[in-house]
């Protein structure tokens, strides 16, 4: 499984368990992430970048269209743990100003 889904404090974080995060698994990651907001109700979502070295435009997308799902059921997704490589793609796709990205679990927790 490259996606590990634990709830926190009662926040669902969605753990990316691989180094890239590509189209390859976008898929998957879509499925993953549907599957809480719509089957399960999820509105606070973590996604982990923790152990992802690299990620590419179409998996950035979903990640988009998870946050457009979400938030039309009035939640969030936050962003934790970003390494050096994939926070450099979030600032080329300007994405840091659509999610709030934390570097601590428990900040990024309480945040909601």
């Amino acid at each position: 499984m490259n996606f590990l889904v634990e709830e926190v404090s009662g926040i669902n974080v969605v753990r990316i368990a691989i180094p890239r995060a590509t189209a390859d698994v976008s898929k998957e990651f879509k499925s993953v992430l549907f599957d809480l907001i719509d089957n399960k109700n999820v509105q606070k979502v973590i996604v982990d970048f923790g152990k992802v070295d690299f990620a590419d435009s179409s998996f950035l997308g979903t990640l988009v269209s998870g946050l457009k799902k979400c938030s039309a059921n009035k939640g969030d997704i936050k962003i934790l743990s970003l390494q050096p490589p994939v926070r450099a793609m979030f600032e080329l796709t300007r994405l840091y100003k659509v999610f709030e990205i934390f570097d601590n679990e428990q900040d990024a927790i309480k945040s909601f």
